[in-house]
């Protein structure tokens, strides 16, 4: 019984350090954001939702951590308590995927294929969310004088969501095609759930 619960801890805990790692090093790999303008690829948003395919939710907090801290690290940003930005990044993949789950369309891996179509729809969904908030965001924080430029609705939306579709789609795909049947050959008891 002790054995199984350390076990258990151990994969929480190593869980958590290995989704941490992953959006620290795809929002390094990234680059630069633009927050008015949009990232024409965003690989952070996927490397969010690769990590929730493959931990589960219970990772929340050390996605948030790793945004955060990239955002600080790689973005000259300040941490002024709880930034809403940074939530909104952890959450959107977390509701693309709750809402796919509700209306069971969140079968990824199919007998040990991967269905493309899940995928591609979560991975507009997740930029769908995380556009939409995003905005909503921006444009609150641009009423309070905080932000020194006006949005471009349009703009924003078409940018915002384009980034991030493709950079969903790049990491998803990837990993799919990659990290998944390696995982599948060097831990097998490690396999996404179906």
């Amino acid at each position: 019984m002790e054995s199984l619960n350390q076990q258990k801890l151990f994969s929480f805990f190593s869980d958590n350090i290995m989704a941490f790692l992953v959006v620290v090093f795809i929002t390094f790999i990234n680059g630069q954001s633009y927050p008015f303008v949009g990232n024409l690829v965003w690989l952070p948003i996927g490397a969010v939702s690769l990590c929730y395919l493959l931990f589960g939710f219970r990772i929340f907090v050390a996605v948030f951590l790793a945004i955060t801290a990239s955002s600080i690290w790689f973005h000259d940003s300040t941490f002024d308590g709880i930034n809403i930005l940074h939530l909104v990044g952890t959450f959107a993949p977390l509701l693309a995927i709750a809402s796919m789950k509700f209306f069971k369309l969140s079968n990824f891996f199919d007998g040990g294929k991967v269905v493309f179509q899940h995928l591609l729809f979560l991975a507009i969904l997740t930029a769908l969310y995380n556009t939409l908030m995003k905005f909503f965001v921006y444009s609150y924080l641009s009423s309070l004088g905080e932000g020194s430029q006006s949005i471009n609705a349009m703009q924003f939306i078409k940018n915002y969501l384009i980034g991030d579709v493709l950079g969903c789609l790049s990491v998803l795909l990837f990993a799919a095609l990659v990290i998944v049947p390696g995982i599948r050959y060097f831990a097998p008891s490690h396999v996404p759930p179906k």
